[in-house]
This record gives structure tokens, sequence and C-alpha cells, in this order.
């Protein structure tokens, strides 16, 4: 289990839609497509789904791992279990309050924790639109919160280009 975590801007996704897209047609990766009780929005392959639907899941244990954060509920699909009985590689955009329980739950853990410098993280949620002033500065104040540290952990500074970001964090898939 692979879990991405880092501060909202932090480029979490774009690093994962890198390694999605490289390796894609090997079998021994599997990308989760996260359960989220937001709308739909660019930059983010979700599933949206109601409250009510989110809880019907979450009784019924149809999620690994769920959390709440912003106002919403998130949820890796319990699906990610058969991936990893399989021993594929299960890669995971994550909350780093998640981490605990995951490290409980999944003793082969890696994280991947994805940093930027504060200044680059308010342009990046200021460019993405999906919330106003006074959210993006609750989110920037969080953004050094809860650091992970840890054995288990690798960080990727995502402040330069892609190119750089993004190979490392294939070379960590890899390894």
């Amino acid at each position: 289990m692979v879990l991405v975590v880092g501060p909202s801007g932090a480029g979490k996704d774009t690093l994962i839609d890198h390694a999605r897209v490289r390796l894609q047609s090997d079998t021994d990766f599997y990308f989760v497509r996260r359960v989220i009780t937001r709308s739909p929005s660019i930059g983010e392959n979700h599933e949206s789904v109601t409250l009510a639907e989110f809880q019907r899941r979450a009784s019924a244990e149809g999620f690994a791992l769920h959390w709440q954060a912003h106002g919403f509920l998130y949820g890796i699909p319990s699906a990610v279990e058969h991936q990893l009985g399989r021993g594929a590689v299960v890669v995971a955009n994550a909350s780093r309050a998640i981490v605990p329980l995951a490290r409980q739950r999944y003793p082969q853990l890696l994280i991947i924790n994805v940093t930027v410098p504060v200044e680059l993280l308010a342009k990046r949620l200021a460019g993405r639109g999906r919330e106003d002033d006074t959210s993006q500065k609750r989110r920037l104040a969080r953004s050094d919160l809860d650091l992970i540290e840890g054995r288990d952990v690798l960080c990727i500074d995502n402040a330069g280009s892609l190119s750089v970001a993004g190979e490392q964090f294939m070379r960590a898939l890899r390894a």
C-alpha cells in the first residue's frame, strides 16, 4: 500500500496521474479511485456520492480506509484488499490523519509525503477555484500541521518540474 499524502495543492493527484499514465499497462500497479462526498472537479478523478450513499457503504464495510476532512467524507474502496492480496502495489491519495490507522492495517505501507513551499500552495489553491479565500487560508494554516515522519515515509518536493518529482515518485513505486 502506497499512500500519497500532503497538503491540498501540493500536487498529489498530479504525481499519481503521472505514474498512472506511465504504468497503465502494468498490472502490478493499482491506482485507487477514491469515493468523496463532493461534486466532481477538474484535476481529481474520484467517484462523487451523496452523504447517505457514503454512510451506507461505510456501514457495509465498503471502505478499506475512510476519513472526514474539509467538510467532506473520503473513502478508499475495500476492493484494494483484493489488489493487495494478489500482490499489486496499491497507490492512493489519502489524508495525513489516516496514517496511524493505515500503519496498523498495512505493515508494508509506504507513505509518500508531497511537499511544496506555502507560497506555491497558496498560488495553486487560488488557481483551482474550488473554495473561497477563507477556506484557502484555513488550508494554508494547516499545510504544515500533522507532519508525517518515520522510516516508512519518503518526502518528495514537488515545487519544481513534474518531470523531476514525477520520476522520483516512479522510482519509489517501482522500488
